[in-house]
């Protein structure tokens, strides 16, 4: 799945995507915000980790979010399970330097 957006792009993980990864991942501000998942500080082994997982799933759950090339965020599905099958939760994160341009709700609402 692939979206290309006015704003950005969304579309699933690549192994290079490691180094944008951590730069934009490594951010306490960007960490309060998100379960206890995700580590901080956000290495590059803790990227490689994450990456190897993100593209090896099946169906597609976790997809990123590009901005010229770079990886700046991050959007993962996660489905219900039992009663709650029919229902998934969104988490979702973004690089600080990208907070308040309409990125993610751009992002979020694709194919929508």
């Amino acid at each position: 799945m692939r979206f290309v957006l006015e704003r950005c792009t969304v579309r699933p993980w690549r192994p290079d995507d490691a180094e944008s990864l951590v730069r934009h991942a490594n951010n306490r501000k960007v960490w309060l915000g998100l379960r206890d998942l995700f580590p901080h500080p956000y290495t590059i082994q803790d990227a490689h980790e994450f990456l190897q997982q993100a593209i090896s799933e099946q169906p597609e759950m976790k997809f990123c979010v590009e901005i010229e090339g770079a990886a700046i965020g991050g959007i993962g599905v996660h489905p219900g399970e039992d009663v709650h099958r029919h229902t998934s939760t969104v988490g979702y994160w973004l690089g600080e330097e990208f907070w308040g341009r309409g990125i993610m709700t751009e992002a979020l609402t694709a194919g929508y």
